[in-house]
């Protein structure tokens, strides 16, 4: 598994470079094909390029600063990097600070991991296939606030199109386009930072009508789709894909949005349907993913709230349930829309063919949290009850999340006080021997290293325990919405 925190820092350490060469005179080439090079794109290729060699050896890369040779040999690779060291030259030479440095991984054509590092405007965007896309902003000394992001679903009653176009690369093409949406309010912006604007749902529209190469947009596409976006060819409206032609790297034109809106696609919209995509997978069956035109971005807009999935853990009768319960109550009193997944409940049924030992418990929670998942895809809050004595399992369920989607509450109840409560009689069967791998007994719990609250419910009530943490749930659902 590649460390998307580490490719992060190899485009921050690029940025690093090109802001030094940014804030002094320098020398403008013309390549061969008429486009602008500084000595900042060759200084964030050979950074970039040395990196991702020492992360992934086994990987090759394929920059647009890159020789011939390495050009030519692209059409034999599945999976690969690739990068544009410096997109937006030209606004770069214009020193208005709208340049980015993209870092993609091309798998079968797919971008399914893209990072966007803006440096002169300290913001990074980034998108993992299948695990959702972020957005950081810095705050200075190389600290950053972090926040998932998601596309914006398509305008509705009065609220105009906000479209993103090309500031250096205008076209007549797009002039006719836009007579599609009468009243759009038209955002220009250099680089890749217009794909970023729709995934991060500043923008709803980016309508792309004349050239770029792949290296330009492949990075702000992981992000895009990431997001709960499409990047779409033009008219066909089919996913953009890479690496399809031995002859160019040029891509055909493009609309970039949350879903294809008769608006401006006509007849086609209703025509695409479902969008498939042949992502990476361990299922035994051969399986496609759907990409539906109803997207996550437009439940939570429906919804008006921001989904996540509030997991508590602890040993059994440390009050998880009896938590887990009375928040729900409060959050739907407050008008969010809820569901929780309690232990005992899900065994009834979905898990029924589990039994307690370490196997089977870990096995429950990877379905519970792959449930709580496609919960949060369409747009509820989530609260869920388990032991889930193991941190590794619970860790691999907050990595099935968007950053921010998983929040840990660990109930920190001491085994002393839990076997005094013993609700179920468990704790007294347990100790007889009548139940075996019991959690606390003779199965171990592993406390959470991070969890993002911690309760204790032998010295605080429920109601003090809810006013713990509901105003900050609260404030975090509505984030988004």
């Amino acid at each position: 598994m590649i460390d998307v925190h580490a490719v992060i820092a190899i485009a921050r350490q690029a940025g690093e470079r090109i802001m030094q060469v940014y804030q002094q005179d320098f020398a403008v080439e013309q390549k061969g094909d008429n486009s602008p090079l500084t000595q900042a794109d060759l200084q964030a290729h050979q950074h970039i390029v040395a990196g991702l060699n020492a992360l992934t050896p086994g990987i090759p890369v394929l920059s647009e600063e890159s020789a011939q040779a390495d050009t030519a040999a692209r059409m034999g690779w599945t999976r690969y990097w690739l990068v544009d060291p410096l997109d937006g030259t030209k606004e770069f030479i214009k020193k208005n600070g709208e340049f980015t440095v993209n870092i993609a991984l091309i798998d079968a054509g797919v971008p399914v991991l893209g990072i966007v590092h803006a440096p002169a405007l300290d913001l990074t965007w980034w998108g993992e296939q299948g695990k959702g896309a972020s957005k950081a902003v810095g705050t200075g000394q190389g600290n950053y606030q972090v926040q998932a992001i998601t596309v914006s679903a398509p305008p509705e009653g009065e609220r105009p199109w906000r479209v993103v176009g090309s500031r250096s690369h205008g076209s007549a093409d797009f002039d006719a386009f836009m007579q599609h949406l009468p009243g759009a309010e038209l955002v220009a912006v250099g680089s890749s930072l217009k794909l970023c604007y729709v995934a991060e749902g500043k923008a709803d529209l980016y309508p792309r009508l004349g050239l770029t190469s792949e290296w330009d947009t492949a990075a702000a596409q992981a992000v895009v789709e990431a997001a709960g976006g499409q990047v779409l060819t033009w008219p066909g409206l089919k996913p953009l894909r890479y690496n399809q032609n031995p002859d160019t790297l040029l891509n055909p034109h493009f609309m970039v949005c949350a879903m294809p809106h008769s608006q401006w696609a006509g007849d086609r919209a209703a025509q695409t349907g479902i969008v498939y995509e042949h992502r990476k997978n361990d299922s035994k069956a051969e399986v496609v993913w759907h990409n539906t035109q109803v997207t996550k971005a437009m439940r939570m807009a429906s919804l008006k709230q921001n989904p996540c999935c509030i997991w508590f853990t602890g040993l059994s009768g440390s009050g998880k349930s009896t938590i887990a319960n009375a928040l729900e109550l409060a959050l739907y009193q407050a008008g969010h829309h809820t569901f929780m997944l309690d232990g005992d409940n899900v065994r009834h049924g979905l898990n029924k063919d589990l039994g307690m030992s370490d196997a089977d418990r870990a096995e429950n929670i990877r379905r519970v949290g792959e449930v709580a998942k496609l919960m949060v895809d369409g747009g509820l809050i989530v609260v869920t009850a388990f032991i889930s004595p193991f941190r590794a399992d619970r860790d691999q369920v907050r990595a099935m999340f968007a950053p921010g989607e998983f929040i840990e509450v660990f109930v920190d109840t001491p085994l002393e006080e839990c076997e005094r409560r013993d609700p179920k009689g468990l704790y007294l069967k347990a100790r007889e021997g009548k139940i075996k791998d019991f959690t606390g007994i003779d199965s171990p719990y592993e406390a959470p290293e991070h969890p993002e609250f911690v309760l204790h419910t032998h010295q605080d009530t429920v109601s003090q325990c809810i006013e713990r943490i509901l105003p900050s749930l609260s404030a975090r659902i509505k984030e988004l919405a």
